[in-house]
């Protein structure tokens, strides 16, 4: 029987349209190069390299509301309702507002040290800054919809991204086993002991990574269902290895494990818990639809242990040195992230509704610091609370509501979808939007520009994926 998600499944992409072919090129384009210069510009941390990161992609934005046919703007309210919500509600945030309304919003008799009157937000220019990078983000998601409505520009996009994090892998190995800690002429400050890539921080390498991991597996999988050709047919792993084209797949493998082993050199110990909890999700979707029978589960298998092996080969002392000491940084007694957390949830009890501006977490933390007092604390190391301080709760609540929805609308194209190129994609995208997830409770990477970027441009590859029985519908609604 068909679910609620099925019913919305139809309305919950842009319709096909008839963008020309030049347009979409030039948005496939943008939004590749777009992603690869954040990522490559210390993760798009950089002002200045980010900024063109913007420029270019509201550049290419006007360009297409300009030059795209109307029927290109087809889309349901579904897909426009969270970006509105969320821009509607930073935009009141940098509003000037009379104080009566400023007390009713705030419940505050006077504003806070810090913050200027007449202002929701504790300091409009730095929300405004994050405003940019938010509408950013929108228009990466939109792009990632256009480019998936041709499949041969979904591939070379996937394969972009996939060629993106085994760069940025080899770069951060690199690093980690030679001592070259430097970012091409940069020499680094922290993390001078591990694999960080063009990245300052391990953990949003890590996160980075662990986006990438679930498309180069999905790729495997990809490869093996292309070699094993009709369902119907056995195939057991002696043929496998028989078959002629199989250097795609092991290629791909190869890159699996190259990705992994970074991950894992990257030291970061949510991130390692995170890609671990990504892939045993991925297997386990593979197990249940039985795709294409149990050798993949023996790829599945072979990952795994050519993943520990070349870790163990280059040694796993200093990882398990990290997770030795997980207890200093999570302890409820003295300065720690749970200290942190502690601290900052009377923000979220005095401002529930509108939050305190989006980006201001570190200014408006400062009203009840009690640790780390001589240090500036510049995020809560959890992307639910820091969101909620700087949104308020409802807009928390729809943006991560909506996350789990599409989710849930990728798990069911992957398990009820007909072609295997789809039904891969959509596996890729359930396995990187599990692992941020996870790792936004103990991390911000939502709040690294081009980890954000990337997160956006995966949901829209996510939102776009149709399980057969959503196809269907669209189809009967259509006639």
């Amino acid at each position: 029987m068909a679910t609620k998600v099925d019913a919305l499944a139809g309305e919950f992409v842009l319709a096909p349209s008839s963008i020309d072919a030049p347009i979409a090129i030039l948005v496939q384009t943008s939004l590749t190069v777009g992603l690869a210069l954040a990522v490559l510009a210390f993760g798009g941390t950089g002002k200045i390299s980010f900024a063109i990161v913007q420029l270019l992609f509201f550049g290419m934005a006007a360009l297409f509301v300009a030059s795209a046919p109307e029927s290109a703007f087809r889309s349901s309210a579904n897909l426009l309702a969270v970006p509105a919500i969320l821009t509607i509600i930073v935009l009141l945030q940098l509003c000037p507002l009379p104080q009566s309304w400023l007390h009713r919003f705030t419940g505050r008799e006077t504003p806070m040290a810090g913050m200027r009157a007449g202002y929701l937000s504790f300091e409009p220019y730095v929300t405004r800054g994050h405003l940019l990078i938010l509408l950013a983000c929108f228009v990466a998601f939109y792009f990632a919809q256009i480019v998936s409505q041709d499949r041969r520009r979904k591939k070379i996009f996937i394969a972009s991204l996939v060629g993106l994090g085994t760069f940025e892998a080899f770069y951060g190995l690199v690093q980690y086993l030679t001592g070259w800690q430097q970012i091409f002429t940069y020499v680094k400050k922290f993390d001078l002991e591990d694999a960080t890539g063009t990245y300052i921080n391990r953990n949003h390498y890590a996160g980075f990574l662990e986006m990438i991991l679930p498309f180069s597996l999905a790729l495997v999988f990809y490869e093996y269902a292309r070699l094993r050709g009709n369902r119907g047919r056995s195939m057991n792993f002696r043929k496998l290895i028989a078959k002629s084209g199989l250097q795609s797949l092991i290629l791909w493998l190869c890159v699996s494990v190259i990705l992994c082993a970074a991950l894992i050199f990257s030291r970061s110990r949510m991130g390692i818990l995170a890609a671990s909890s990504s892939v045993l999700v991925i297997f386990a979707l593979i197990v249940i639809s039985r795709f294409h029978g149990r050798t993949s589960s023996l790829l599945a298998a072979m990952f795994i242990v050519l993943s520990i092996g070349l870790a163990l080969w280059i040694g796993p002392g200093p990882i398990v040195s990290r997770f030795q000491s997980v207890g200093d940084e999570y302890s409820p007694n003295g300065p720690s992230r749970m200290s942190i957390w502690r601290d900052a949830l009377p923000l979220i009890q005095h401002h529930p509704w509108l939050g305190t501006g989006l980006g201001t977490f570190p200014i408006a933390y400062t009203s009840g610091q009690a640790t780390f007092l001589t240090q500036f604390v510049n995020h809560a190391h959890n992307d639910y609370l820091e969101l909620a301080v700087d949104l308020g709760i409802p807009a928390t609540f729809v943006l991560f509501a909506s996350v789990f929805l599409i989710l849930a609308r990728a798990v069911r194209a992957f398990l009820f979808g007909e072609g295997d190129f789809e039904r891969v994609v959509a596996l890729g995208c359930v396995g990187s939007i599990v692992a941020i997830l996870l790792h936004s409770f103990a991390d911000f990477n939502l709040y690294i520009p081009a980890n954000a970027l990337l997160f956006s441009a995966i949901l829209g590859l996510a939102v776009s994926a149709r399980s057969e029985v959503a196809h269907l519908r669209s189809q009967q609604i259509a006639a």
